[in-house]
């Protein structure tokens, strides 16, 4: 197992009791050292003493089959580091963890609702997608600002195969949310081309973003880059 931002060791230590062979990942040199007094001994942890960003994830996972990656993620980072693990997430068995609800709202928005937006298309390209548990700031200490959610990422079987490209196209797509997809691009991509493909698809030419599903967005993509 793959534990991102273990802090004081809670969780661990829940994990460790069970007889998983562990592998954590700390960028706080306290955490590390507080940790490794805490754990001396156990056999089956291990601490790596970096940022998660600049772990080398394909590495890990050639040497280790289908882990579960779990953790409690710092809330400033916890959209790149669900974004860098999806592309890898056939290589666990899924991520399972804690992050602040609405950054997991986003994550699991379904098309036409609020909270849909770039990062729900590129998690639910590669993930099956549940919030377990909302979690109130009573629960913590210090208490924080803002509600948390445990949530479940499972690869997909049949996980979209996304060329490179195709999620800067997504991010640049929801750029003016508010605005159809025909002038929600900018200048990113040429508008002519963008209104083209809408016909060819047999959108209405009032479709926005936030109403296309991540194949839809990859057909879309296809006909717009050729």
């Amino acid at each position: 197992m793959l534990e991102i931002g273990p802090g004081h060791g809670a969780l661990t230590e829940h994990l460790l009791e069970r007889a998983v062979e562990l592998t954590a990942v700390e960028i706080d040199e306290q955490c590390v050292e507080f940790l490794q007094q805490k754990f001396q001994g156990r056999e089956n942890f291990h601490i790596e003493n970096i940022d998660f960003l600049k772990f080398d994830l394909q590495a890990f996972l050639d040497a280790h089959e289908k882990p579960w990656v779990t953790g409690n993620l710092p809330y400033n980072v916890s959209t790149a580091i669900i974004a860098g693990l999806m592309p890898k997430l056939h290589l666990t068995k899924g991520f399972m963890g804690m992050v602040q609800l609405e950054v997991a709202e986003r994550i699991c928005a379904s098309p036409c609702s609020s909270n849909y937006g770039s990062l729900s298309v590129l998690v639910s390209a590669y993930a099956d997608t549940q919030i377990l548990r909302k979690i109130g700031p009573e629960h913590f200490t210090p208490r924080p600002n803002v509600d948390s959610a445990t949530m479940l990422l499972t690869p997909k079987a049949d996980a979209l195969q996304a060329p490179e490209g195709f999620f800067d196209f997504v991010r640049a797509a929801f750029t003016q949310k508010r605005k159809t997809l025909a002038n929600s691009f900018g200048r990113a991509y040429d508008k002519k081309k963008i209104q083209e493909a809408i016909e060819l698809l047999d959108y209405p030419t009032t479709v926005r973003a936030e109403e296309l599903s991540p194949a839809q967005f990859l057909e879309f993509y296809k006909v717009i880059v050729g």
